[in-house]
């Protein structure tokens, strides 16, 4: 869209540019909202991989793990590493909105904004120059509605002013995989690197945070779970900056730095639950334990979800009490932060319901040999996860507490989409579903973490028993043999599902 054409709409057009540019130190609030959302229209959006040619260096790591060390080693002197590639920016303040961490930042003539939310820099806009420069897990609908926000505010970017001080790392992510992995990754890098002081604070906004990271991670550092808007409120007051600690972590492979990183995190988090998990005064889990093989099954009510579960799963566990009589089950589901809120009751709720259904249709029903784990914290899970011979779970989020953090042996299912982009996800012994068994969901235009799939169950259980078979320490009644896939589904194994 063009800038505006009309004479008063000009003016508010070049009042923004001129601000931006450092030209004059405040902006014209007359209609700024709708100001902002015509400048931002007017703005050129570009990706990574073709960044405008003055900021190809920047781009380069602008969300990587060495541009975060960057960051942190500059900040106490409320410096941001040069974006343009001359002089260090100035931090001047910050702003949280949404789900991002808006970092201000003054470099030469131009006043820029830095969206801090899974990475370090998952976006910056420069408004003098008609620039989005998009890095990672953001889009320009989200950008759009964070500046709107903004504007709405008695004093929007009032904090550009002069250089505030530094005010404490933002740690953690409302969504498990990008807490575990880009975010607490990042704190792990920034720790080991021996950048962290002793009188830095650390926070985590409500919702974001799945433990108590100065007790499980030997923090001896302040820590707080603040709500956003109280988080600012803080900032404003002292005159200070929090800065989100992130990479976009894109691989994790064996022996690498993120992998090395990800397992001393982990062994951490191992220690935690045996330590703090309020299940370590269960009853109920000494007598879970007991049961032998003790099987994850891991449940979602939401995106990405094994179509058949509810049929399948009851299939699976039906056919393997025939052959272990004592086995015991936990179903795993929605993984809730500390503080949950509606939304993830909710989600629970929805993954206890499908629970419901597959032991509605189990042929056994053992008295303390079955338990629920859909919206425990994270160190119930881990604490469970320990004692676990064997699980089923989608491969991604799903089986992060018990494939990479418990390190257990299992099966992992997925859809196609998601196969061919699936991410770091870190495993050690989980069987993979061939694709040639997995029909993706007819979705057309839907994102990859969305797609939903079908797979015959038995050749889940066909994969588990592989697992179960290696195992020397579970005695069978009798032997373990494969299922034969029907030969229909055999037969339609690539078609679609309408």
């Amino acid at each position: 869209m063009p800038a505006p054409s009309s004479p008063a709409r000009a003016s508010l057009y070049q009042g923004w540019l001129d601000f931006f540019s450092c030209k004059q130190d405040k902006l014209p609030l007359d209609e700024l909202e709708s100001t902002a959302k015509e400048a931002i229209q007017d703005i050129q959006v570009f990706a990574p991989t073709s960044p405008p040619p003055q900021l190809c260096t920047f781009s380069e790591t602008a969300a990587s793990r060495d541009h975060l060390l960057s960051i942190v080693e500059h900040n106490k002197r409320s410096e941001f590493p040069s974006i343009y590639g001359l002089h260090n920016g100035l931090i001047m303040g910050c702003k949280l909105i949404h789900n991002w961490n808006l970092l201000y930042i003054q470099e030469g003539g131009r006043r820029i904004v830095v969206f801090q939310g899974v990475s370090c820099c998952d976006a910056i806009l420069i408004p003098s120059d008609r620039i989005l420069l998009i890095i990672c897990h953001i889009d320009v609908s989200m950008v759009q509605s964070c500046i709107a926000s903004i504007c709405r505010r008695s004093e929007p970017f009032s904090e550009f002013v002069r250089p505030r001080n530094f005010g404490g790392y933002l740690v953690g992510h409302s969504r498990p995989y990008h807490c575990l992995y880009d975010s607490l990754i990042g704190f792990q890098a920034v720790r080991s690197a021996g950048l962290f002081e002793e009188l830095d604070m650390f926070f985590s906004r409500k919702g974001e945070s799945f433990f108590a990271i100065n007790q499980c991670l030997d923090l001896t550092n302040e820590y707080r779970i603040e709500e956003t808007e109280e988080i600012n409120r803080h900032c404003d007051a002292t005159k200070t900056y929090v800065l989100y600690l992130g990479f976009w972590v894109q691989d994790a492979v064996e022996n690498s730095p993120n992998r090395l990183l990800a397992e001393h995190l982990d062994c951490q988090l191992v220690t935690a639950a045996r330590l703090y998990s309020d299940l370590n005064r269960s009853r109920g889990l000494k007598k879970l334990i007991r049961s032998r093989p003790l099987i994850w099954i891991g449940v979602t009510g939401q995106k990405r979800s094994w179509i058949d579960q509810v049929d399948g799963i009851a299939n699976i566990l039906n056919h393997l009490h025939q052959v272990y009589p004592s086995m015991g089950v936990v179903f795993d589901g929605w993984t809730s932060p500390l503080e949950p809120d509606r939304y993830h009751k909710t989600e629970s709720r929805n993954d206890d319901q499908i629970i419901k259904k597959i032991c509605s249709k189990l042929n056994f029903k053992p008295k303390n040999r079955i338990g629920i784990l859909a919206g425990r914290p994270l160190l119930d899970k881990i604490r469970v996860g320990l004692e676990v011979d064997a699980f089923i779970s989608n491969y991604t989020t799903g089986s992060m507490n018990i494939a990479r953090i418990c390190k257990r042996p299992g099966v992992g299912h997925m859809s196609m989409r998601m196969m061919a982009s699936r991410g770091p996800h870190i495993h050690y012994h989980t069987i993979e579903i061939d694709s040639k068994w997995i029909t993706d969901e007819l979705a057309e235009g839907k994102p990859t973490g969305y797609i939903s799939y079908s797979i015959p169950w038995q050749v889940i259980y066909n994969a588990l028993i592989q697992v179960m078979a290696s195992s020397e320490k579970l005695a069978q009644s009798k032997p373990l043999r494969p299922i034969p896939i029907p030969c229909h589904l055999i037969d339609d194994s690539h078609s679609s599902i309408l």
